[in-house]
């Protein structure tokens, strides 16, 4: 089983990130969420892959600060997360199997399950944890991204010594 996901996450042009429960807790100021993402979106455009943000809120200034950063695409305002994402997926020519979402909440859970690899943070509700490919050991924005992106790192690396060899 690990060595299938390893193979999978290899395979992905995209993350997608659910913003409130996973990149922005309760108690987070959208300032540290700005800063948190900025990087995230950095380390995966270095990586050669887009970065992205799912969520059901309506457009605000934070959202529209969100989209100024490089490399970070926000999908918003909408409970249909899959319909959010599909037409950008179209339009870059893009299949879900390509695709990686992280989510903690019921809404998630149609888009977990069209995507290639899901994610849940530990402290997901349970009904989430038992639709996703893998339950991530963080809970944290900032580790869930650190997470995220050493699992990416260590599957591309991985491949590398393989055909090296």
């Amino acid at each position: 089983m690990r060595s299938e996901l390893g193979a999978r996450i290899r395979e992905l042009k995209i993350f997608l990130f659910d913003l409130d429960g996973v990149l922005r807790s309760d108690n987070a100021s959208f300032e540290n969420c700005y800063s948190r993402v900025s990087r995230a979106a950095r380390e995966f455009k270095n990586l050669g892959t887009l970065f992205g943000i799912v969520t059901a809120g309506k457009e605000d200034e934070h959202l529209s600060r969100l989209r100024s950063i490089e490399n970070c695409i926000v999908f918003s305002s909408s409970i249909d997360k899959v319909s959010l994402t599909r037409q950008f997926l179209e339009e870059k020519n893009i299949d879900y199997k390509n695709v990686f979402y992280i989510g903690d909440d019921l809404l998630d859970i149609p888009l977990l399950r069209q995507c290639g690899v899901s994610c849940a943070p530990r402290n997901a509700k349970r009904e989430v944890k038992r639709s996703v490919s893998f339950i991530a050991k963080a809970e944290s924005c900032d580790d869930l991204l650190d997470e995220i992106i050493n699992l990416f790192k260590r599957s591309k690396e991985a491949a590398n010594r393989a055909t090296k060899c």
